[in-house]
C-alpha cells in the first residue's frame, strides 16, 4: 500500500485524540515551527499541562499565547532538561537544528542522548522521536517504507538525524525506553519556513523554478496532518519500537503543489530546470580551494605554466557558478528531492496508528493563505 488517497483527507477523527487530558508533558523544540503548533494543541484541544524547554527566549512569542508552562533549559545542558522533565508521563522530542556539522551533531545527535537518557531516569510513560526523511536520502526508493536502510549522504543535517535516530533506538533496544519515531516529509502551512514562506519569497522575486517541470512526486505533510499523527504516536501503544511515515497522501505532483503558491502571488507559471542538466556541485566548490592547491606551486619560474591552470580553473568555475546561481536556493539535494518520482508505503501509520490526513492539499492551502496574508507575506 502507498499512500492513503487524497479523498479520504477531512474524514478522520476530529480531535481530541484523548489521552492527554490533565497529563504532564514536555515538548522540546516547543518554540519551533513543529514543536510550537505541537504545544500549542496539546494544550488547547487536548487539555494536557504542558511544558516547553526554550534555549531562545527572543523565539517563544507564539508559543507563550498558549496556556503552556515555559523553562528555560537546552537538550546539551542535561541538568535542565531533567528539570523540565520532572513528572513527565510524555515526551515530544522535537527539538533540531541546521547548518554546520558540528552544530547538527551538538544538538541533534548528543541532544537526543541527553533526552533519551532524561526520559530513563524520569520513567516517563512515552518518547515521541522526530526524526525525519531526510535519514533516507534526497530521493527514497519507489514504495520505501520505514524499514528500508538509512541513507548516509555525507549532508550534515540528514547525517546527524541518522545518528540520532541511532541513539535512540539504543535505548528503546538495550534500555527498554518506551519510544516511538516520526519521520516527518515536507511540511507545509503555516508558520512553515522552508515549505510555505521560502517558495512564496522566492516566487515574488521570480527566482523560483520547477524541478524536471514539476513533475516530481510531492508527498509533504500539512503542519496538522502532521501534529495528529505524532498525537497519536504518543499514545497508542501500538506505537512503541515503531517509526512512522506521515503524508498527505494523494501522491500529487510538485507542479500542481507550488502551483497553489504561484497562484496566491500572482504568477502565471513558473520556469522549469532540469536535474540531468544541472548540477550544483559546481556550486559547493570554493574557489579559494583552487588558490590552496594550486596557488603556491604556480608562483616559481619553472612552473609557469601552472599559471595557466589556476587562471583557466579559476575562470571555469566563476563562470558555473554564475549560469548556476539563479537556480537558488535549490541546492544537489533539492534537485534529487523534487526530481523523485515514487509514493511512500504509509500503511504501518495507517494500521498502527489509525493516521488518516484530516486536511486536504486544497483546504490545508486555504489556512496557508488566510495565515500568509495576515503575515504580510502576500
Amino acid at each position: 500500500m502507498s499512500e492513503e488517497p487524497a479523498a479520504g483527507a477531512g474524514q478522520g477523527a476530529p480531535p481530541p485524540f484523548g489521552g492527554y487530558a490533565g497529563r504532564q508533558v514536555l515538548v522540546t523544540g516547543g518554540t519551533g515551527f513543529i514543536g510550537s503548533r505541537l504545544a500549542e494543541r496539546l494544550a488547547l484541544e487536548e487539555q494536557a499541562r504542558v511544558r516547553v524547554l526554550v534555549r531562545s527566549w527572543n523565539k517563544a512569542t507564539w508559543v507563550s499565547r498558549a496556556a503552556v508552562e515555559l523553562v528555560p533549559g537546552d537538550v546539551g545542558d542535561a541538568d535542565s532538561v531533567a528539570r523540565a522533565m520532572a513528572g513527565c508521563a510524555v515526551v515530544f522530542h522535537c527539538a533540531a537544528a541546521g547548518g554546520a556539522r558540528h552544530v547538527c551533531q551538538a544538538a541533534n545527535v548528543e541532544g537526543t542522548r541527553t533526552v533519551m537518557q532524561a526520559a530513563l531516569a524520569a520513567g516517563v510513560e512515552r518518547v515521541v522521536h522526530l526524526s525525519s526523511i531526510a535519514v533516507h536520502g534526497p530521493n527514497p526508493a519507489e514504495n520505501a517504507d520505514e524499514s528500508d536502510a538509512f541513507r548516509c549522504t555525507r549532508a550534515p543535517y540528514g547525517d546527524s538525524k541518522i545518528a540520532a535516530e541511532e541513539v535512540a533506538w539504543q535505548f528503546y533496544h538495550e534500555r527498554d525506553l518506551p519510544l516511538a519515531v516520526v519521520r516527518p516529509t515536507f511540511v507545509w502551512g503555516p508558520g512553515s519556513p522552508f515549505f510555505t514562506v521560502l517558495p512564496v519569497q522566492q516566487m515574488k522575486a521570480g527566482r523560483w523554478f520547477l524541478v524536471d517541470g514539476g513533475q516530481g512526486t510531492c508527498h509533504a505533510v500539512y503542519i496538522d496532518n502532521l501534529v495528529d499523527g505524532i498525537l497519536l504516536a504518543g499514545t497508542r501503544p501500538e506505537a512503541v519500537g515503531q517509526a512512522f511515515f506521515l503524508t498527505d497522501g494523494g501522491g500529487g505532483t510538485w507542479g500542481e503543489f507550488f502551483g497553489h503558491f504561484a497562484r496566491m502571488v500572482g504568477c502565471e507559471s513558473l520556469p522549469s530546470v532540469s536535474s540531468s542538466a544541472v548540477s550544483t556541485r559546481v556550486m559547493l566548490v570554493p574557489l579559494r580551494a583552487v588558490d590552496w592547491l594550486l596557488g603556491p606551486v604556480s608562483r616559481t619560474p619553472e612552473r609557469e605554466p601552472l599559471r595557466f591552470l589556476v587562471r583557466g580553473t579559476r575562470f571555469a568555475l566563476m563562470t558555473a557558478r554564475r549560469s548556476l546561481a539563479r537556480y537558488a536556493p535549490f541546492s544537489a539535494w533539492d534537485l534529487a528531492k523534487y526530481a523523485r518520482v515514487g509514493r511512500l508505503n504509509t500503511r504501518r501509520a495507517h494500521d498502527l496508528l489509525g493516521y488518516r490526513p484530516r486536511f486536504s492539499v486544497a483546504e490545508g492551502m486555504r489556512h496557508t493563505e488566510a495565515w500568509l496574508r495576515d503575515q504580510r507575506w502576500l
